[in-house]
């Protein structure tokens, strides 16, 4: 299975157009995989997506989560606001809190997110290191082996639950 080439896609292809929609995948490195992949700082990531529909107070949005649990055990997530420009989508923290782009992988319902064009995105809510209102947190940070992740598809009904559980 190789990795599809970039092509124009839509957020509404990834998830319907319907109040409440969401999808999600997930990835746990194996020993073998990181002993492979020394640099490699992230164990294990969860990415979902999801569309909320117009109200009277909100226009229609699509938004992401994303947890990971780092090698050395420090557990982060976040979220935002994902958009379309130019046939590209980004996932990305308000207030310069960095951003991943996101692209189906293969026909198998794989996404691979992509760190490395933005170089970092802030984990453990809030905006960054200077959020008054943040919990402190870490930037997952574009590395030798951690510009890009494979997720897997997650089955149907799991999206709700914590990712990394």
């Amino acid at each position: 299975m190789g990795i599809a080439p970039a092509t124009a896609f839509e957020l509404g292809e990834l998830v319907p157009q319907k109040d409440g929609a969401v999808a999600c995948w997930s990835r746990l490195y194996d020993a073998a995989h990181l002993k492979a992949h020394p640099d490699q700082q992230v164990g294990a990531m969860g990415f979902s997506i999801s569309y909320a529909a117009e109200t009277a107070e909100f226009a229609e949005q699509y938004s992401f989560l994303i947890e990971a649990r780092m090698r050395n055990g420090d557990v982060g997530y976040n979220t935002g606001p994902c958009s379309e420009n130019e046939g590209k989508i980004s996932c990305g923290v308000e207030c310069d809190g960095g951003y991943v782009m996101v692209q189906p992988a293969s026909d198998d319902g794989s996404m691979l997110l992509d760190l490395e064009t933005s170089g970092y995105i802030w984990l453990s809510g809030g905006c960054g290191v200077d959020d008054p209102d943040g919990d402190g947190g870490f930037a997952l940070e574009s590395g030798k082996d951690d510009k890009q992740f494979l997720l897997r598809p997650m089955p149907a009904g799991t999206c709700e639950e914590p990712l990394l559980d």
